[in-house]
């Protein structure tokens, strides 16, 4: 079940070990004959429901790697990394499953995967290593992590972000300057590598980064085991996963091409 594929480290008091942030190997998902359904207006002034479905059958893998979910704007990408990490309504899951190792899994897969959203969620007043350490007291158990454990849960992830020149320097807000895009980035996929999850799911973690950039994040995520996300197919800009990792294209919820 999902309890043996959550990560359970044992709390070191060796400062100078590095904590793994993720499982190894990671697990493979798959995704059986989804289709997800919502109910929309018919029109801007009608009061008419019609219902629509976003995901139309759709079934794929996920093997221990890099995976990402390729598409136009408006084909459901979103929805469909959504359904998968469990974050839509059950409700609207007309049917379909998904399984990680073969075993069915729900809503519970949050339990040992983590999800970064396209925006950044980071508290632009704090530095990046205290946005790592609000995350770390608040995700991770006083029972089982003393202070000690999360500061070197902190440091690891640090470290295995290329974090360490930024560590001390504030995010960053509208009126005082920060890090930069690609630090802001990692800083947030670093708040969900806290946990040690077994499966990180990402949505868009390229959008509004330069090239340069953009491959430095993805170079990052490469040494990692199963994750899965979704960048948008633009013209010029496909440097960033040429060859790199299994290319999944999805096509107005209907098709996949591998």
């Amino acid at each position: 079940m999902l309890d043996e594929l959550a990560v359970k480290e044992q709390p070191s008091t060796d400062t100078e070990e590095s904590v793994p942030c993720f499982q190894t190997p990671g697990p493979t998902l798959t995704f059986h004959h989804l289709r997800y359904r919502i109910k929309e207006r018919s029109g801007m002034f009608s009061r008419e429901w019609v219902e629509k479905d976003i995901l139309k059958d759709v079934s794929g893998i996920m093997n221990p790697g890099m995976n990402a979910i390729m598409g136009p704007t408006g084909s459901g990408k979103t929805s469909l990394l959504d359904v998968v990490a469990g974050r839509k309504d059950p409700k609207c899951l007309k049917s379909g499953q998904v399984l990680v190792d073969n075993t069915i899994v729900t809503s519970d897969l949050r339990l040992c995967s983590a999800y970064v959203v396209q925006n950044d969620i980071l508290m632009g007043t704090l530095t990046v290593r205290e946005n790592l350490a609000f995350s770390a007291n608040l995700r991770l158990s006083r029972k089982e992590y003393s202070s000690a454990d999360k500061k070197m849960r902190v440091d690891s992830v640090i470290q295995e972000l290329g974090l360490k020149d930024c560590a001390d320097t504030k995010i960053g807000t509208m009126f005082l300057r920060g890090v930069s895009g690609g630090e802001k980035k990692r800083c947030s996929i670093g708040m969900e590598l806290i946990m040690s999850p077994s499966l990180l799911f990402l949505d868009e973690p390229t959008t509004g980064l330069d090239a340069n950039t953009a491959n430095s994040i993805i170079e990052l995520l490469q040494k990692y085991h199963t994750l899965s996300y979704q960048i948008h197919l633009l013209p010029g800009n496909n440097c960033c996963f040429k060859g790199w990792h299994n290319q999944l294209l999805y096509l107005g919820g209907n098709y996949f091409f591998t």
